[in-house]
């Protein structure tokens, strides 16, 4: 039997208290406006800018230097993967950081790969992670230090076997909350022209470049009477709407594009629903809550539901919460309550908004933002699932609750009862293309995804290059399963011209190049991959695999070394390498190499 799981969640939003539906558009909504920078808001704010930089939103990425990160000051730890068997070591040098990835067996490093941090993300209020760039392809490095219990571990999502050592993507997702605006290559995943230092004025103000020039033109408003339109001051703005500017990005979950949009889409002022759908996981009697829940935890107060509170009715965003003096929340409280009756114990959030570890996030804890009289005997251990709950929005579409399903599948958990309610959604709506192949796909019906295919009569123009790339990319893949060359050679074609940067998608089309005995063309791909990331493993395994093929056993040995050298674990060089030995007749390289395949698989198919 197919459950399905539908879920109905009333939510007290802001919006429900006295929402403004309209008012007076704020002129640097305008696409032609620019963002200039927060050097640009210094020129006539240089006190706020001052103070705005210490605060965790200031201080929310930078470049890896001595004074950015908290290792400086510190003896710096060693991170052990265990299951891996792989240690991380960082060191400065001069006043670059690096990290070191090495093995030791007995009294030999069997493995050394030292790559450069470029970035540091995190404020070091709770962490600092690492990031490295290489041509503009951003990725996370192994090692974050928690600085809350002084301790350094593998960062979250790499714990538990699931270490992807230098491979994971920061995409313009997480890169949109974590910084400022970055010039993204909209042709890529993770590729940027160019990234900002830190989240900056124009995150909660919106693009300056008008406003900065009617200033310099001596334009002056009483804003104590009226609002300047040229820029976005969040504190003029309808509740909704200024609850929106925060819970951006302090709303973290799955988060649904709408048409047409993309991460960088939101301006503040602008309703959030008209941007993104933010789902959050909803279990029965559960409690828990994961970092960046801000937004969630508070809606679900009583002084929410009751009041015209937002967040900055408690929080200045331009000063740090180091530096307020010490009942600074304690008079936010009393401004509404009177003193607790237990011996007038102040200190109110200790009591009402206790700190407490996260669902997602090992080794620190944060303010509870749910304002309530706590229950100690509160479940936080039951996970009977409820459904995705839309938090931004009260009316979904039911394409975007398909494509929440199938996001949460994906990225999180792969139970099937999820991609059950994607279908029954998808069903339910149209302009759903590109989400059906994701479901065909992620169920692994093969059949059901080319039958769709080829029994539907698309209109390509609704979707995003970015959607159809990917689509695009898994029906060549699909197609050339069941021998379907010619239509599987035209799906990789689109896939790889639609978004030029995607590396992925130029391997998969070298692969079935490869398959087809396309050797030069497969060739080809392989070489614009390596020109625009030089130190990815598969390009370079699969380079050798062709050497092999060619005669040329020479350089052979050097593209599949550079694979191991990559990835020391690396079955498909290993592979290759023990292939090539037997070319050779090379008995005792052939031994080494199977004995390593069987080290790192022993089921692995050379074993029978």
């Amino acid at each position: 039997m197919r459950i399905i799981l539908f879920f109905s969640f009333i939510f007290f939003l802001s919006c429900q208290r006295g929402e403004v539906s309209s008012y007076e558009k704020y002129l640097n909504h305008n696409d032609t406006v620019k963002y200039v920078g927060k050097e640009q808001c210094r020129m006539c704010h240089a006190e706020i800018y001052d103070s705005y930089l210490q605060t965790g939103m200031g201080k929310s990425m930078h470049f890896a230097t001595r004074n950015n990160s908290v290792l400086a000051n510190i003896s710096i730890p060693v991170v052990e993967d265990s299951i891996k068997n792989l240690s991380y070591k960082p060191f400065f040098k001069d006043d670059t950081l690096f990290i070191k990835e090495y093995r030791v067996k007995g009294l030999d490093t069997t493995h050394s790969l030292t790559k450069k941090v470029d970035y540091k993300i995190g404020s070091g209020h709770h962490t600092n992670s690492h990031l490295y760039n290489i041509n503009g392809y951003i990725h996370q490095m192994p090692y974050t230090y928690y600085t809350q219990l002084g301790i350094a571990d593998l960062p979250p999502g790499f714990e538990n076997g699931s270490n992807t050592r230098f491979s994971r993507e920061i995409g313009l997702e997480c890169m949109s909350c974590h910084n400022a605006y970055s010039n993204h290559e909209s042709k890529s995943i993770n590729k940027y022209n160019s990234i900002s230092d830190g989240i900056d004025c124009e995150r909660c103000h919106g693009p300056g470049e008008l406003h900065v020039q009617r200033k310099l033109a001596g334009e002056i408003i009483d804003t104590s009477k009226y609002i300047d339109y040229s820029i976005v001051n969040p504190a003029k703005l309808p509740k909704d709407l200024q609850f929106d500017v925060c819970q951006r990005c302090h709303l973290q979950g799955t988060s649904i594009l709408a048409s047409g949009k993309n991460f960088n889409s939101f301006i503040p002022g602008m309703h959030l629903k008209d941007v993104m759908d933010t789902y959050l996981p909803k279990y029965k009697n559960n409690n828990s809550f994961i970092m960046a829940s801000h937004a969630d935890r508070l809606q679900q107060s009583s002084c929410f539901k009751n009041s015209d509170i937002t967040c900055v009715t408690c929080h200045n965003p331009h000063k740090s919460v180091s530096k307020l003096e010490e009942k600074y929340f304690d008079n936010k409280c009393m401004s509404c309550h009177d003193l607790c009756e237990d011996n007038k114990t102040e200190n109110c959030s200790s009591c009402h908004m206790p700190k407490s570890t996260t669902s997602d996030i090992m080794h620190v804890s944060i303010t509870d933002h749910k304002i309530a009289v706590q229950n100690n005997n509160s479940n936080r251990e039951n996970k009977d699932f409820i459904g995705l709950a839309s938090i931004n929005n009260n009316n979904p579409t039911n394409l975007s609750k398909a494509k929440a399903y199938l996001k949460y599948f994906e990225s999180f958990e792969n139970k099937p009862i999820y991609l059950d309610s994607a279908f029954y959604y998808l069903n339910n709506s149209s302009d759903n293309f590109t989400s059906f192949i994701q479901y065909y796909y992620l169920k692994d019906n093969q059949k059901g995804l080319i039958n769709y295919v080829m029994s539907n009569n698309i209109d390509y123009s609704k979707y995003s290059d970015h959607d159809l790339a990917l689509a695009f990319s898994r029906m060549g893949e699909i197609f050339a399963l069941h021998n379907l060359f010619v239509k599987s050679e035209e799906y990789h074609k689109v896939a790889v011209e639609l978004m030029t940067y995607v590396i992925d998608y130029k391997i998969k089309y070298g692969n079935f190049l490869l398959k087809c005995n396309k050797i030069e063309q497969a060739i080809e791909q392989y070489n614009n991959a390596l020109d625009l990331n030089p130190t990815i493993k598969e390009i370079h395994a699969n380079l050798g695999f062709i050497s092999i093929i060619k005669g040329d056993y020479n350089s052979a040995i050097i593209s599949l070394n550079q694979a191991i050298i990559l990835d020391p674990d690396y079955l498909l060089a290993y592979e290759n390498l023990l292939l090539l030995s037997q070319k050779q007749n090379n008995l005792k390289d052939t031994k080494l190499y199977l004995q390593k395949i069987l080290e790192i698989n022993p089921n692995h198919k050379t074993s029978n």
